[in-house]
């Protein structure tokens, strides 16, 4: 079925170009959805019926400047609305964030997210990352977001959204100017399409379109345990990624996407990493680096997740003019319970290895490509779930970049 959809999107490319469908996706963290995206819209008809109220939390800046919050929280206020949700007052968050000491919304513990939510009145929060938010005469904005239920922590629906301005284009360069603050208002249209979807799904937003050339791409190096299938997967924590390259946030937007791109092809329950996070940083524990079985093992989450995700970027290269962005990294299942490694995966891609003619196939951010490439070095992992088991060979560990999961 892949396979199908690989080629149906490749051949919409060519004919309508790559800007026809834009790389945004919400899917549904539990093993009860129905399909994509079903959940933020099950999550803006709120209970019984009533409009779900959500509480906007500042998104966290990887690597974007300080003017893309304020900008991104105003242009996210003008369209959530629109989608079914009635959203908290943005300075009574701002307030209670700062009466509660609650600087890093990345790090917020499942007891601070309860506390928050109700002193709001909020049904759900929405947190998030800004990648880019560049100006210019090559605007481009990408984002991405998480609405949680604080009750348990558990992921309900995400989005990923990256608009290039030059796309916003139409034949022959017309339609223009093209703004960073039009580049914006595309991109906060589409988030919220994504995150909450319509009645009738989303429009032609599939998973399939972030892999649709990846038949011209090289393969991830793979492991699967043979413990896999009757271990069972059924919920996930993502931690944040070491960073073994020169961009400062490369390892963080690394966890985001790929935690993203796991939501967008299987129906493993993810959970926040606030909670594992803090604990392992109360240790000594500096972000990114590694984490060796007994720590996984003492870290007794609550929730009590099945399985922790951690991994390594090596490369993290922005694209220019005449080269195309790259990227390298490495993943880590292992078990919660025991520290045994579950999966294992390394990739490495450039963004013009699936482009087929002219610009068809291009991928010129880094951000984009990540979330492309994490799709392809999940697949294995999805499929051995979907399946109900593991490869009967299991290959050799690849080596681990950054030695994690050690």
């Amino acid at each position: 079925m892949r396979f199908r959809g690989c080629l149906t999107a490749a051949a919409a490319a060519l004919l309508l170009g790559s800007a026809a469908v834009p790389h945004s996706f919400a899917s549904r963290a539990s093993a009860t959805r129905a399909g994509t995206g079903q959940a933020g819209r099950e999550a803006a008809e709120g209970v019984q019926g009533s409009r779900l109220r959500v509480a906007v939390l500042p998104f966290t800046l990887r690597g974007a400047p300080p003017e893309a919050g304020p900008a991104v929280a105003e242009a996210l206020a003008a369209v959530l609305p629109r989608r079914g949700l009635e959203l908290v007052d943005r300075a009574a968050v701002v307030e209670r964030l700062r009466s509660g000491r609650l600087r890093d919304t990345a790090l917020l513990t499942r007891r601070e997210m309860a506390e928050l939510a109700a002193a709001l009145g909020a049904d759900r929060l929405l947190l998030g990352a800004v990648y880019r938010f560049d100006g210019g005469e090559a605007p481009a904005v990408s984002l991405s977001g998480r609405l949680i239920d604080p009750s348990r922590l558990g992921v309900e629906a995400m989005a990923f959204t990256v608009v290039e301005g030059r796309r916003l284009l139409g034949p022959l360069g017309t339609g223009g100017p093209v703004t960073r603050e039009r580049t914006l208002a595309v991109a906060a249209r589409r988030f919220a399409v994504a995150l909450v979807p319509t009645r009738a799904g989303l429009p032609a937003l599939e998973r399939d379109d972030l892999l649709k050339n990846s038949l011209f791409a090289p393969a991830p190096a793979a492991f699967i345990s043979p413990r896999l299938p009757a271990r069972g997967v059924g919920s996930v924590i993502v931690l944040p990624f070491r960073n073994n390259t020169p961009h400062p946030a490369a390892g963080q937007a690394a966890a985001d996407l790929t935690s993203w791109s796991l939501l967008a092809s299987s129906r493993i329950t993810l959970f926040d990493a606030g909670d594992a996070t803090r604990r392992l940083l109360e240790r000594g524990w500096r972000t990114g680096m590694p984490v060796g079985r007994a720590e996984v093992v003492s870290l007794g989450l609550d929730p009590a997740a099945d399985a922790i995700l951690m991994g390594s970027v090596e490369r993290w290269e922005e694209g220019a003019a005449e080269r195309p962005p790259e990227i390298a990294f490495s993943m880590r299942l292992l078990d919660a319970r025991s520290g045994d490694i579950l999966w294992a995966a390394e990739h490495e891609r450039r963004g013009d290895q699936a482009r087929i003619l002219y610009e068809a196939g291009n991928v010129r951010l880094a951000e984009a490509l990540m979330a492309r490439a994490a799709c392809e070095a999940l697949e294995p992992l999805v499929r051995a779930l979907v399946a109900g088991g593991a490869a009967s060979e299991p290959q050799s560990i690849p080596p681990a970049r950054g030695e994690v999961g050690q």
